[in-house]
């Protein structure tokens, strides 16, 4: 189980979130507080390492795992073989099997930490999965 962490927000950011998840840009408050943060997470990674010049290219290039837990169902792996062939110079490993009723993927990627934050925000928007979870390795 993941740590939950508590905070306080204003009256205008709650109404935002609330909009937000019932607009179904997301599916609950927890999935867009992980999006925002990976982003911010992403801007601010980025930003510390452009200060060190041309090595700051090199540097932006990560490896992370992505985990997804889906329904055995025909249409949802259509979405996910979508997102996977718009990203497959970065998806350098892939291992999927069914579990019951399940189909579990994993994902290995190498490329730019912008190209991560993108398919991680794609793969969030499937509202069908179960399960997802991702890590920068490095």
């Amino acid at each position: 189980m993941s740590p939950i962490i508590s905070f306080s927000i204003n009256e205008s950011l709650k109404q935002f979130i609330n909009k937000l998840v019932s607009r179904n840009q997301y599916e609950n408050k927890s999935k867009l507080i992980r999006d925002a943060l990976l982003r911010l997470m992403s801007d601010i990674e980025i930003s510390s390492l452009e200060t060190y010049g041309d090595l700051g290219t090199i540097a932006k290039r990560i490896v992370g795992n992505l985990i997804i837990v889906a329904p055995h169902d025909p249409t949802v792996q259509r979405k996910l073989n979508k997102i996977e062939n718009r990203y497959k110079e970065q998806v350098v490993n892939k291992n999927q099997h069914f579990q019951g009723e399940n189909l579990i993927i994993f994902m290995i990627f190498e490329g730019e930490i912008q190209e991560f934050q993108s398919i991680v925000v794609e793969i969030n928007g499937i509202k069908e999965l179960k399960n997802f979870r991702y890590l920068i390795i490095n």
